[in-house]
């Protein structure tokens, strides 16, 4: 037998009948329920079910399922290696767009300039993988060629950061892990949220300025979903951690070669298409929700 862990977590209370249904699925798989932990002391919105699996269980298959029970009851799972690499994290790398914030930066810049609805349709092509991430980008910032430095001030000013963000990264930072943003967006936004948020790196493209308007071109190599991964090694090098210690967290296709690299990689509120790749998914719950897939108990905002 293999011993596992299946973390459910729901923004109000996991009741009986869901969890009896989970367990009734799992024995069907000839599990072993070795125990039921409460993470959140006592009001049982995030419980650990410690599990005992044959040795030849197929587990993409049974993540699959488990996912459809997550749908049915609007709960969050993560199915991990009961062991200490779910707790030896050393770093969480996030995407900005759609991720740590909740807007594409693009799009807000778009509409700005008057040409909203034309980029948003690239930006969610790009985001599905119909189109190439570079070709796509190149597109979009020529189409904002003209956009004014005082614009973007501006833009700052109005996005918002994702639901949990600050309360994850409060609670993270004090476990001692570094935190860092890797986007296919805009360094002048990333180093805002970086510098907002208390983040420890950022990477991000760089625009081109004609005095204090926009040039309409991107600077330097393009973060597509290649550099990203690059970036990951890079991260862990210079961390000297492996990269088995890094949580990795997006929502589009240009994130799944990051997702795969890294030790716990999950599609936050992400397309189809990503959630069924990535190996795990978030897709009811706030950031913090990440805190109980990491095994940090408390009663965490949700």
């Amino acid at each position: 037998m293999s011993e596992f862990v299946l973390c459910c977590v729901s923004q109000t209370s996991i009741d009986s009948t869901c969890l009896e249904e989970i367990k009734t699925f799992l024995q069907s798989k000839n599990a072993v329920i070795k125990g039921t932990i409460d993470l959140t002391n006592s009001s049982n919105k995030a419980v650990d079910l410690v599990i005992d699996f044959p040795l030849n269980f197929e587990t993409q298959k049974i993540k699959s399922d488990l996912t459809q029970l997550a749908a049915k009851h609007k709960i969050d799972m993560a199915l991990m290696a009961n062991d200490t690499s779910r707790t030896d994290k050393k770093l969480i790398v996030f995407d900005m767009d759609s991720t740590l914030i909740q807007h594409e930066v693009i799009d807000e810049m778009a509409m700005v300039h008057g040409i909203g609805d034309k980029v948003k349709l690239i930006t969610e092509r790009a985001m599905n993988g119909e189109l190439n991430f570079d070709e796509a980008l190149k597109e979009r910032v020529s189409l904002l060629k003209g956009l004014k430095r005082e614009s973007m001030d501006s833009i700052m000013r109005n996005l918002k950061v994702s639901p949990g963000v600050p309360e994850l990264i409060s609670a993270v930072k004090k476990q001692g892990y570094k935190t860092a943003i890797i986007s296919g967006g805009f360094k002048y936004f990333a180093e805002n949220f970086k510098t907002k948020l208390g983040m420890d790196y950022a990477f991000a493209n760089d625009l081109e300025w004609d005095q204090n308007v926009l040039s309409g071109r991107v600077v330097g190599k393009i973060i597509n979903a290649q550099e990203k991964a690059r970036l990951l090694d890079e991260l862990a090098q210079k961390e000297k951690i492996s990269l088995q210690q890094i949580v990795a967290v997006g929502d589009g296709a240009n994130d799944l070669p990051m997702l795969g690299k890294a030790g716990f990689g999950i599609a936050y509120h992400a397309k189809e298409k990503v959630s069924k790749e990535a190996k795990h998914q978030m897709s009811f719950g706030p950031m913090t929700t990440l805190l109980y897939f990491l095994g940090i108990p408390g009663n965490h905002d949700l």
